[in-house]
């Protein structure tokens, strides 16, 4: 027997297990059990060789853009880098769902702000236009 370590085209397939009425094992001594010959040091199986671990998969770095620029408030570019970012982690299977995925809320959450306040402002302006128009027709009549 060589040194090789052993492959699944080496190895002979079980046998079918017998079922439990019918299997009869033949009861051995006990001197017979005591004396079970050693394996010589070449017949051992040998041992695999180590395997090294996975390698990780890559971070998607649009992904950490993404989070980037929806932490410091920016709301457009978060939700369109966002997009792109789940685009990219589904066909190349990178990691870093997760994080697009908080930069991109945090952009959508930035941008509805944004909307809020330039809403908020028009109001203001249309409100000061009325305002002014109607104080001309009452102060001048």
């Amino acid at each position: 027997m060589t040194n090789s370590p052993i492959t699944a085209t080496e190895t002979e397939p079980l046998p079918e297990a017998a079922p439990a009425e019918q299997a009869q094992l033949p009861e051995a001594a006990p001197a017979e059990q005591a004396q079970l010959p050693e394996a010589a040091p070449a017949e051992q199986a040998q041992l695999p060789e180590r395997a090294t671990a996975p390698t990780a998969r890559p971070t998607n770095v649009l992904g950490v853009i993404t989070l980037v620029l929806g932490v410091l408030g920016f709301a457009i570019v978060p939700v369109i880098t966002g997009h792109i970012a789940l685009n990219q982690i589904k066909r190349t299977g990178d990691e870093g769902r997760g994080i697009t995925l908080a930069g991109l809320v945090l952009g959508y959450v930035g941008l509805a702000g944004y909307v809020l306040v330039a809403m908020f402002f028009a109001g203001l302006l249309l409100l000061g236009a009325v305002h002014a128009a109607g104080a001309d027709y009452y102060y001048y009549r």
